[in-house]
């Protein structure tokens, strides 16, 4: 099914990105659209997969997840990660809130928070260990997030 969003599809995105709550009726006088009309952008939204979901933003460090690092995973030259059996190791790793394969020297980063500096240790010298095929890390240590978008639009 072929879906290209409009500026009206854009905008929807838009407002529910500053605050996901706002109501259907508040959403619809934004827009200066019918309340259906936003209902119907709604569901083609999620009906086409661009609208997965609703979930709330969290800051982690408030929960108690003050240490973010990245965590970069390589398997070695020559190396060949089964993809599925690597997916469901990385999914039982605590702490990991994104993994993500990619190219250049690392086959893998994880997006890693915890509570401190020895949870950190904990996780790279001992969690890690679960994945199979692994031959080095290389952890780097977020400082700040300069930005933390949900998602973007398109042109932005």
């Amino acid at each position: 099914m072929s879906f290209t969003p409009d500026q009206v599809d854009l905008a929807l995105l838009a407002a529910l990105r500053e605050d996901g709550r706002r109501s259907i009726t508040a959403l619809a006088e934004q827009l200066h659209v019918s309340r259906s009309a936003v209902h119907q952008r709604l569901d083609g939204l999620r009906e086409a997969g661009a609208l997965q979901g609703f979930s709330p933003r969290v800051d982690a460090s408030k929960l108690g997840a003050s240490v973010s690092a990245f965590v970069l995973l390589s398997a070695g030259p020559g190396a060949r990660l089964e993809m599925e059996p690597l997916r469901e190791q990385l999914l039982g790793l605590p702490h990991v809130e994104y993994a993500a394969l990619m190219t250049g020297d690392a086959d893998v980063l994880l997006l890693v928070r915890v509570a401190d500096l020895d949870q950190l240790r904990t996780f790279l010298l001992e969690d890690l260990r679960a994945v199979s095929g692994l031959r080095g890390t290389l952890t780097l240590l977020v400082l700040d997030e300069v930005i933390n978008r949900p998602f973007l639009l398109p042109g932005e």
